[in-house]
């Protein structure tokens, strides 16, 4: 009996340490490099740079992309999908270069996500073409391509149209992205890959993931979150989900935080989970994260080191005061925040370059710049 008493006080004193130790492992997020990677009417004579994705290649490098709008700031714009490399954490950037170019099609591409597949070592670039009103149908059907590099970005397979091998994409108005596509790292469905986007209009409109089991040959539609109510002009307070990005936690469950258009119950941001390795995202598991205030734009969620950041224009007035929030327990609560910029803020994305740093970049005063920002967090 004494014996027994010994190991449950050992325990119960092993628990104290744990909970001390885990109390102690603040996360304090600090700006330690900010630069300037793209400007707009400047760089390449691009009118705009917008739609920033960041990704860390499998040999480490960080590869940053916009979707270059060449002649006007419109959605319909042709455009170019760009890309920088950095060799050194995001100290140095190389120059740019045109990985995929539209030329002058009218609604042409929109960039969508950067997927990096790290079984196999490739990065896969999924965008969308000629999904806007502008298009036009007689020349061109909308649907999504794919562009593949197996060299960690240096080079790139030429666009496959994804509805050769999944017919389902074939005149489907879908926008992936933006931001980038994940990887499944846990049970169930190891391996599966994700690409989520949305796709809508002034009535009618869904927010769906795509994934693939063969590392990006086939893909297979989750469940639609469908737009409410349904075959009805939109207007404040109606649910419209838009803009997700897809992280997995820990259990292998998969979170989407997206976009809340219309202000579904409130101006914050709206949370979906997966329990069956994102074939659905029920409603019932839906919820609304009252910290998170939610401008109409697009947020990025990063799960690293298991610290969850999110980063966004984090004002309810309008695209202003770019913020990283982190939480130390997969988004349930938040634990503080960082001003990263107060005057105009866009769309942004997140990255890892290290173990004591990630990456933000976004686009800065109404998308005059696409800018970077290297943050050290632990």
């Amino acid at each position: 009996m004494a014996g027994l008493k010994i190991v449950v006080k050992s325990l119960f004193f092993v628990y104290l340490y744990y909970v001390a130790l885990t109390d102690c492992m603040t996360v304090t997020p600090e700006i330690v490099l900010e630069q300037s990677l793209w400007i707009s009417t400047k760089d390449a004579e691009i009118s705009e740079y917008r739609t920033p994705i960041m990704i860390r290649a499998p040999n480490g490098d960080l590869l940053a992309f916009s979707g270059a709008r060449k002649t006007s700031h419109g959605d319909a714009s042709a455009k170019v999908i760009m890309m920088r490399r950095s060799e050194d954490g995001g100290n140095k950037w190389g120059p740019s270069i045109f990985v995929v170019d539209d030329y002058q099609n009218t609604d042409g591409l929109n960039m969508g996500n950067v997927i990096v597949d790290e079984q196999t070592g490739a990065i896969i670039i999924i965008y969308c073409f000629c999904i806007h009103n502008e298009c036009d149908f007689k020349k061109f059907t909308p649907t999504n391509y794919k562009t593949v590099s197996y060299d960690n970005g240096y080079t790139w397979t030429p666009s496959v149209n994804l509805a050769d091998k999944s017919p389902f994409f074939e005149g489907w108005n879908w926008a992936p992205g933006p931001g980038y596509g994940i990887q499944k790292k846990f049970e169930p469905n190891v391996g599966r890959l994700f690409s989520c986007g949305h796709w809508g209009n002034a009535t009618y409109g869904l927010m769906t993931c795509v994934y693939s089991d063969d590392h990006g040959e086939t893909w297979t539609q989750s469940e639609f979150l469908v737009y409410l109510p349904n075959n009805m002009p939109k207007k404040a307070g109606d649910f419209t989900p838009g803009e997700p990005q897809i992280v997995e936690l820990s259990d292998g469950r998969l979170l989407i935080n997206a976009r809340n258009q219309h202000f579904f119950h409130s101006q914050n941001r709206l949370i979906f989970y997966s329990d069956d390795g994102g074939k659905t995202f029920p409603l019932s598991k839906m919820r609304v994260d009252t910290t998170l205030i939610e401008p109409g734009c697009f947020g990025s969620t990063l799960l690293y080191r298991d610290v969850m950041f999110f980063s966004n224009p984090f004002d309810a007035r309008g695209r202003v005061n770019m913020t990283l929030h982190w939480s130390l327990n997969e988004g349930l609560d938040w634990a503080g925040g960082l001003n990263i910029y107060t005057k105009g803020s866009g769309y942004s994305c997140l990255s890892p370059i290290d173990d004591n740093h990630i990456g933000l970049l976004f686009e800065k005063d109404g998308c005059e710049e696409m800018y970077f920002v290297k943050i050290k967090f632990l």
